[in-house]
């Protein structure tokens, strides 16, 4: 019988792999008590499911702290990806606007959104590694005050060229809503929550990106296009206070959690008394935990930040100042970018998104024309659409996902292995196919604008916020202490190829049709995944295995 108080967790992740006889790679995942391993259950209750990663003693630990805590976290960052990415895809109901006022092309409006879509992806190269050397907290804050100036310039600039540039500024503070709050999941949640909370991530980005339109159009209808840039300033500055006063650092420092992160507390016997327990209430509890075998972790889901997680200056981890250690952090996103498994994820959901920015892009094209003649104000209302397909994906890509694993892990011995959340995606693949050829054939035919909007935009929504939440949610299950850079990653390949589009996706659909861009994006986000589903549900362990020896697992 394996001894848990005295075995580190790469011991125990020997014995687990002798007793199951499975390989234990970065990724597999021990979610059952073998060979008398005793771990951390949620609600310390033996019946349920085993913790991963399993939390420290620490009642400041982000894992062990209160549901109430972390929805309030979430609620704060969900706010920022909000409030920050709503002005970045907001030009499309726009345009005519801006090619009367500027004497622009349709090229150069939409090159616009391209601008502050290429710095979108790029900032992140920076943003991620401040967030692992300062912290989440005072890097966010940086960023918000950035996002802050970007909107007050809009409001203010007088000429296409400082509209412009103002643009650029919109993605560089902005750039923290692509990546630090699936990070801040990472540091919160376990593993079997992973999904869900994932997804809510995506909901708050691209929901954000389809209200843009909305807002946009409706209040340039009724005051004009700087009020909207107004209300967005206003928006920041309360996000701004939220940040400061309710949103701690989540990064789990020794300074922290009082434990080095390669001995978790949670494998540990916890003798710490609660103060609100007392003695006998204490007694009960570890007679049961004795009687039981199981460890309990008396501050799990009890928890809450200290004071010093609210300090605006982090300590600054002293593991990622070392000599090599800061070039390797903003490196990192370009080596694994030739991992097979973060280039599936980003390809998938750089497809599925840029998806998303074809409709985007094209909109005002198609509906301000006849036989449509949409007003800005109803072309903003359409995204309605794209926004409930984001409603119906948040609320059934995480959870379904994180049930398909779970049911596979359960017939699997209680060993969890990334890949058993891909099946997950074959319906949102199926849901891509309909939308995108109703979408476009349907422009280039004149159908009405019913099953357009209400079929073929509602099925993209959903597809835009489903592939990229479980291609993401895999690709951190596999390599979970990177996850901030498997987000840049994923970032840069996306808005890369979306500001390319930017170019040519507007001339193409005025020379060739709808058709033709969609089917482009339709068969890059079905290729993409499923190609890349059926390979790694196969050889995704064996790719894991090619990079287990890689320094990314020290992180």
């Amino acid at each position: 019988m394996a001894d848990t108080n005295t075995h580190s967790l790469e011991e125990v992740r020997h014995v687990a792999e002798a007793e199951t006889h499975v390989e234990m790679l970065p990724g597999t995942e021990l979610m059952a008590e073998v060979a008398g391993i005793h771990l951390v259950h949620a609600h310390n209750k033996p019946t349920a499911t085993v913790l991963v990663p399993q939390p420290t003693a620490s009642p400041h630990d982000p894992l062990n702290w209160s549901k109430s805590w972390k929805t309030l976290v979430l609620a704060n960052q969900g706010l920022f990806v909000l409030s920050s990415i709503i002005p970045a895809l907001s030009i499309a109901p726009l345009t005519p606007i801006y090619v009367a006022k500027w004497g622009k092309s349709l090229t150069e409006v939409a090159f616009l959104t391209g601008v502050t879509v290429i710095s979108l992806g790029y900032a992140n190269l920076v943003i991620i590694p401040c967030s692992d050397i300062f912290g989440r907290r005072p890097t966010l804050l940086v960023c918000a005050l950035i996002a802050l100036a970007s909107d007050i310039w809009q409001a203010l600039a007088k000429s296409y060229g400082s509209f412009l540039g103002a643009r650029v500024l919109t993605g560089l503070g902005p750039a923290a809503n692509e990546s630090i709050m699936a990070t801040v999941v990472a540091d919160m949640y376990f593993l079997h929550q992973r999904g869900r909370y994932v997804g809510l991530y995506f909901w708050f980005y691209f929901v954000g990106l389809m209200l843009g339109p909305i807002i946009s159009g409706n209040v340039a209808s009724h005051a004009s296009w700087r009020w909207f840039f107004w209300a967005c300033t206003m928006a920041q500055v309360v996000n701004i206070i939220g940040l400061v006063f309710l949103n701690p650092e989540t990064r789990r420092a020794p300074s922290t959690t009082g434990t080095s992160a390669e001995q978790p507390g949670g494998l540990q016997y916890q003798q710490s008394i609660d103060e609100d327990k007392t003695a006998g209430d204490m007694c009960q509890v570890e007679q049961q935990a004795i009687s039981s075998a199981i460890v309990v972790d008396e501050h799990l889901g009890r928890g809450r930040p200290s004071r010093s997680q609210f300090n605006i200056v982090q300590p600054i981890d002293p593991k990622a100042v070392r000599a090599g250690a800061l070039l390797l952090h903003v490196l990192t996103p370009v080596q694994i970018f030739f991992f097979p498994i973060v280039f599936w994820a980003a390809m998938s959901m750089g497809a599925a998104a840029n998806a998303l920015l074809c409709v985007n892009l094209t909109q005002s094209q198609a509906l301000a024309a006849p036989p449509y003649n949409f007003s800005p104000a109803n072309v903003g209302f359409a995204n309605f659409a794209l926004a409930a397909g984001a409603v119906i994906g948040l609320a059934t890509a995480g959870p379904f996902s994180d049930w398909v694993a779970m049911r596979a892990t359960r017939r699997n011995g209680g060993i969890r292995e990334p890949e058993q959340r891909l099946p997950a995606l074959i319906p949102f693949i199926m849901a891509s196919v309909v939308g995108m050829v109703i979408i476009g054939v349907g422009w280039d035919q004149q159908w009405s604008w019913k099953p357009i909007i209400i079929v073929g935009f509602t099925l993209a929504g959903v597809v835009t916020v489903s592939i990229p939440t479980i291609s993401i949610t895999y690709a951190i299950d596999c390599y979970k202490p990177i996850s901030g850079q498997i987000m840049v990653t994923a970032t840069v390949a996306k808005n890369t190829f979306g500001f390319g589009m930017t170019y040519y996706i507007n001339d193409w659909a005025a020379q060739s049709g709808f058709t033709g861009p969609f089917m482009l994006l339709m068969s890059m986000t079905v290729g993409f995944t499923l190609i890349g589903m059926l390979v790694l549900m196969f050889y995704g362990k064996t790719f894991r295995r090619w990079t287990k020896d890689s320094r990314i697992h020290s992180f």
